[in-house]
């Protein structure tokens, strides 16, 4: 089906109001109404194609909704005759897996992160620069090496921590799909405890809950808008 055919099934009326300016405050909430609807619609003909019910037969292969795949049966009993049971299908009942959402959004974080990250660390330096009385005695080159290897070693490790916060949002969008906010509770608890059990990056755990901060903040404003 080509792009064009595509639009054609496009709910257009759905975003009557979005333009101009609007629109890229407004595309990522409008996507995904539209791909969790898209996901709930597809599901729905999964379960009524293949006849996943709660059913229970004695004897033959198949169940009264029709076929039940290997994969959906549990077998009990002995011989021939046994009780088939069918199971609903997977674990994950979010949002639909989908490879390049996953690295479109762990490429985001980790370029903010890394970007922040370097910033943050750079402030640092420079602080500390001015207020050791070691490092107000040695070379500008000493000092450039120090402020280097800060903002280096920072934004390396808020690189890391915001793409691993967006692949965890993901992931739970993925297996529950809960809503933004718990996705970004969770998320922002697991990312938190991980950074609080190393001692080397415990001084980083404001600057990481100020990260998560502005991610909530910029998508409440495009929520609200």
């Amino acid at each position: 089906m080509s792009s064009w055919e595509r639009s054609r099934y496009i709910p257009w009326s759905r975003i009557p109001d979005v333009t101009g300016t609007e629109y890229d405050s407004s595309k990522e909430r409008v996507y995904r109404l539209l791909t969790k609807e898209a996901n709930e619609e597809k599901a729905r003909l999964e379960n009524k194609q293949k006849g996943i019910e709660e059913t229970t037969t004695v004897g033959g292969g198949s169940a009264a909704g029709g076929f039940v795949p290997p994969e959906m049966q549990v077998q009990s009993g002995s011989g021939a005759a046994g009780t088939i049971i069918t199971k609903k299908k997977g674990l994950l009942q979010g949002v639909e897996y989908n490879t390049p959402d996953l690295m479109r959004s762990v490429a985001f974080g980790a370029c903010i992160g890394s970007i922040t990250g370097a910033v943050f660390g750079f402030m640092d330096g420079m602080r500390a620069v001015q207020e050791s009385a070691i490092l107000k005695n040695t070379s500008n080159m000493a000092k450039s090496k120090y402020l280097l290897e800060g903002t280096t070693r920072a934004g390396a490790t808020f690189g890391v921590f915001f793409a691993g916060f967006h692949s965890l949002k993901y992931g739970i969008r993925v297996a529950a799909d809960p809503g933004m906010w718990w996705e970004m509770a969770g998320a922002g608890a697991v990312g938190i405890g991980a950074m609080m059990s190393r001692p080397t990056t415990r001084a980083s755990v404001p600057y990481a809950g100020m990260l998560i901060g502005m991610d909530a903040f910029s998508n409440y404003m495009k929520e609200t808008q």
